[in-house]
């Protein structure tokens, strides 16, 4: 991970799993001659991340935001969003 910024406050809790790389897939090349892409990953302020969450490249999380716990977060989430499930979506403002 080259290109991951995690802000102030924010909780990570076990098993979670952040990555700023995303692997090719085209059917022409070979699996192991994919090439790698980086898209940089921004985890704002006072976060919350619950178990094993799976943040994906290229995503922003906004401050004050909450992840539930087994989601796997693919695109950006708005700050104070509570956000839940495979993929992860909204499911109320944290208040």
């Amino acid at each position: 991970m080259q290109s991951v910024s995690i802000g102030a406050h924010t909780q990570i809790a076990p098993g979670c799993f952040i990555t700023d790389h995303s692997h090719g897939i085209a059917r022409e090349l070979r699996i192991d001659q994919q090439p790698c892409s980086e898209y940089p990953v921004c985890i704002g302020c006072d976060v919350w991340l619950g178990t094993k969450v799976t943040v994906l490249a290229g995503v922003t999380i906004g401050d004050g935001a909450i992840i539930a716990a087994h989601s796997v977060v693919n695109k950006d989430v708005a700050p104070y969003e509570i956000v839940g499930g495979v993929p992860a979506r909204f499911i109320r403002n944290r208040l």
